[in-house]
């Protein structure tokens, strides 16, 4: 059973890109020069996913040789795991959604979009 990422969106309304708020990875199973690539494509198909999808929902999607588990919770606060086909997708969507209420608890709803413009901003500075 491998987890390989988790990320936290914030769904937003019709017509606007999810918010990434927060993001893990674990890509010490590939090389190093595979990992940016690799990692590209985890955000994409985890953002592409939680565009698609309604409110509340959950669903599990085969892509590759990877499991790509979604949930949207009622308040738009969306987690997604992408793991091996070992990993249980009972198991998934209980520990998204012990992190999206670990999260919740930590960040106040309220805050989200401060807290998406902090990671942008720190983004920014670690580029210069």
């Amino acid at each position: 059973m491998k987890l390989y990422s988790i990320l936290l969106f914030q769904k937003s309304t019709v017509g606007q890109k999810p918010k990434l708020l927060k993001d893990v990875y674990d890509l010490k199973d590939f090389s190093f020069f595979q990992r940016g690539s690799v990692k590209e494509f985890m955000n994409f198909t985890g953002r592409l996913l939680v565009e698609r999808a309604g409110t509340p929902y959950r669903t599990s999607i085969n892509e590759q040789e990877y499991f790509i588990h979604c949930y949207v919770r009622q308040d738009n606060l969306t987690g997604v795991c992408i793991t091996d086909g070992e990993y249980e997708a009972r198991v998934a969507f209980t520990m998204l959604s012990k992190v999206m209420e670990d999260f919740t608890n930590t960040i106040h709803p309220s805050q989200w979009v401060c807290f998406f413009l902090l990671n942008v901003f720190c983004f920014y500075l670690f580029i210069l």
